[in-house]
């Protein structure tokens, strides 16, 4: 049994909407058959029906098991999941070494939370700094999820660290906006 994803709502959709009604009985059916395969419909459709936070809506959906269709966590639904993008996805490009990977994954881990929400298959992840440790120093992180144009997060802070926070903090709110303007126009 693997969780529910965004891939495997949107293959099974019409297979899985009575369980999802069965676990939100609040949701508006009619609405919920409107917003066919678009996960971050139904993402936005639980928490405006329930107040919770998008994150826990996504947790909660991982749990939901449908037996029949080989899906479910049988626990909490907190596993990672080798099909959801994350920082897994990153490549050093100019400017950094494999030996600073832990420390930049570990300045970049709040993007796993947003990256989650996209396939590992096609996900891709570079940083890359020009002019390092220098006045001119520039930080890019770049990233191309299917179905999106990139996103491209830059900064020009001196010190690497504030660089690499604004970058991740620029990419979190990249996402967000792309989401929620998808998500607005499916409507």
């Amino acid at each position: 049994m693997q969780p529910l994803t965004h891939q495997m709502w949107e293959k099974h959709f019409v297979a899985l909407r009575p369980h999802v009604q069965q676990a939100w009985p609040g949701l508006d059916s009619w609405q919920l058959e409107r917003i066919n395969g678009d996960w971050d419909a139904l993402v936005e459709m639980i928490q405006r029906t329930t107040g919770m936070s998008a994150d826990l809506a996504q947790q909660q959906l991982r749990k939901l098991d449908v037996e029949e269709l080989g899906i479910g966590t049988g626990g909490d639904g907190d596993r990672d999941d080798e099909g959801q993008a994350s920082l897994r996805q990153l490549r050093l490009g100019a400017g950094f070494s494999e030996a600073e990977r832990d420390r930049i994954v570990e300045r970049l881990s709040k993007l796993d939370r947003r990256l989650a929400r996209f396939p590992a298959d096609g996900t891709e992840l570079v940083l890359s700094v020009k002019e390092r440790d220098s006045s001119g120093q520039s930080v890019r992180l770049e990233c191309r999820v299917p179905g999106f144009s990139p996103f491209v997060a830059t900064s020009t802070e001196p010190d690497l660290r504030a660089a690499l926070m604004d970058v991740r903090e620029d990419l979190w709110r990249q996402i967000d906006d792309a989401v929620t303007k998808r998500t607005e126009g499916a409507r």
